[in-house]
């Protein structure tokens, strides 16, 4: 069994010589393998492909000369592995006749380092049965659309098979995979000379002129490509990989000038933070669905005036933190509203927030017409009609408190979000922290902790400082042993609290420049009740947080508003 990576590798002709080849899409735990041989800044694709090619019964790989890391990982294989196949093909970055004969010599160095490692040599006949064929010019779309879901562009650097289906599990409809590893190998055979001489040259030849990848000289024909796909698709998946920067200039440009929404996505090839990963995607699906119904909606305003008679919806943020739930009527009056402590099981605090709230509102778990959920845990919560994702939750329950607001900063328990409105209250953007709890509800936990205060004490002690006091890691360990030093220096609790805080709204700001952020600013999730955050955000901001009477329920307020306008268009 024979890897590799790239587009540009001859797998064909390798097949003719025998080798079962497989396209290398690691999916790992860890890198403590790759950390010890590779630097740890280096591509995350690259050390993945390295633990995968561990643990895996290989014989080989082929690697191309794409870029520094996959050079510094052919390095480690080969000297790891002195008895595999390990080789790097060099291939040139033009697709012209010179090129063509210059990859067809590096072609044929392959073909004779793998006949000395197999003693298998390179058959044509085998190799023209192996050629996938194809008559005319190559669709890179996968067909017309006919499933009413949004069609989605994915494009960047390499993804693999799970992201995809992620994709596809969250409601889209996959138009195009133009990433480096997407488009079907297919090839001109019409075009194929009889010659056996000619051959691996037509082959070279083929392989180069693929839908160039961003490593390629000349880019007119990506670009070209562009064009013809966005006018037909409803918005772009661009996903990049960790510590990988050759897809940046593209993804800049295409965000540009593209027409249509974009989503930037970034993986390390572990599935980790696979929840977070698919909270991004469906929340930029849901803004999608929004716009194309926009775009066609007719209502009925009597009809929905009708189904508004006893009409009950609960709305269920299940967060890290807590759990809140709100009752809103067909009129979208809230009707009862509750908060408790998220606890070990999503599902039994979710149960436990029915019961008080509906019991608040006096009415029965019978009389609720539609549950929807959303935060963290909504997927897990049985007995919920629906979820949605707490980014489009937000974004409805922000319009619902302030119809003016266009940009909105929440800080939950372990993740924060900056999400822009446009003027109909839709997503338009959203950027998310989700890779470390730094500047989160329990971020500030673990500082209450260390300063033994309780979390609900931080804002007012804050307001009583004096002195700058400058907090430089957001990193919650490396802060606690920062503020654990600044007590053994003798600092005030409230000029270290507040120094807290201001690391804590140079991140936000950070977070909210991300998304062009337009006035009307609020803030939601329970840290907007820290009223020494909420200051120090407002002078990094240079303008004025909108804070709802309860900020924490607005997510909640949110779903049950989806439900709603389900029920009403149903």
């Amino acid at each position: 069994m024979i890897g590799y990576v790239c587009k540009y590798t001859p797998v064909e002709m390798l097949e003719s010589m025998g080798a079962e080849m497989v396209r290398i899409e690691p999916e790992v735990t860890d890198f403590d393998l790759a950390d010890a041989a590779l630097h740890p800044n280096l591509c995350s694709y690259a050390k993945a492909v390295l633990e995968d090619f561990a643990q895996k019964d290989y014989d080989g790989i082929v690697l191309t000369t794409c870029c520094d890391s996959v050079r510094r990982l052919y390095d480690v294989l080969h000297s790891r592995y002195p008895d595999k196949f390990i080789y790097l093909l060099d291939f040139p970055r033009m697709a012209n006749d010179f090129s063509a004969s210059l990859f067809e010599s590096q072609i044929k160095k392959l073909a004779e380092s793998y006949q000395n490692f197999s003693a298998n040599k390179f058959n044509a006949d085998i190799f023209r049965k192996k050629m996938p064929g194809c008559h005319g010019k190559i669709n890179v779309n996968r067909g017309i659309n006919n499933s009413g879901r949004p069609s989605v562009i994915i494009a960047g650097a390499r993804c693999d098979r799970p992201f995809l289906d992620i994709v596809q599990e969250s409601g889209a409809y996959i138009l195009s995979d133009i990433t480096c590893t997407g488009l079907e190998r297919k090839f001109s055979t019409t075009d194929m000379p009889e010659n056996s001489g000619q051959l691996l040259r037509s082959y070279a030849g083929q392989l180069l002129c693929q839908v160039p990848c961003m490593r390629m000289t000349d880019l007119s024909r990506r670009k070209k490509l562009w064009q013809q796909l966005t006018q037909k698709a409803d918005g772009i998946i661009y996903h990049t990989v960790k510590f990988c920067d050759n897809y940046s200039f593209e993804y800049a440009a295409i965000r540009r000038k593209a027409g249509i929404p974009v989503l930037k996505v970034e993986t390390d090839t572990t599935p980790q933070c696979e929840g977070q990963l698919r909270t991004r995607i469906e929340a930029f699906l849901e803004s999608l669905r929004a716009n194309k119904k926009h775009q066609g909606e007719s209502t009925d305003k009597s009809s929905e005036n009708n189904k508004r008679n006893k009409v009950y919806v609960l709305g269920i943020d299940s967060g890290s933190t807590s759990t809140n739930a709100v009752i809103i009527d067909g009129e979208k009056h809230i009707i009862a509203d509750d908060t408790i402590p998220t606890g070990a099981k999503v599902s039994e605090s979710a149960e436990k927030i029915r019961s008080k709230v509906t019991s608040k509102a006096g009415l029965a778990e019978k009389d609720i017409t539609m549950t929807v959920t959303t935060g963290y845990g909504r997927v897990s919560i049985p007995f919920a009609d629906r979820n949605v994702t707490e980014i489009s939750c937000h974004g409805k329950g922000a319009q619902y408190f302030n119809p003016n607001v266009r940009t909105i900063l929440d800080i939950g328990g372990q993740d924060s979000k900056a999400i822009r409105l446009n003027g109909k209250g839709e997503v338009a953007d959203f950027v998310m922290n989700d890779k470390c709890a730094a500047g989160t509800g329990r971020f500030l936990e673990a500082m209450a902790r260390t300063l033994e205060l309780d979390v609900s004490e931080l804002g007012p002690v804050s307001m009583k400082s004096t002195k700058a006091v400058a907090i430089s890691s957001m990193c919650t360990v490396f802060a606690e042993s920062e503020v654990i030093s600044l007590i053994a220096q003798n600092k005030e609790k409230a000029d270290i609290v507040h120094g807290i805080h201001n690391a804590i709204a140079g991140k936000a700001f950070s977070l909210l420049s991300r998304v062009e952020p337009q006035p009307e600013y609020m803030m939601t999730g329970g840290v907007a009740h820290n009223a020494g955050v909420v200051k120090a955000v407002e002078e990094k901001l240079g303008a004025k947080l909108f804070i709802c009477p309860k900020p924490e329920i607005v997510g909640a307020v949110g779903a049950a508003l989806a439900g709603l306008e389900e029920v009403l268009s149903g």
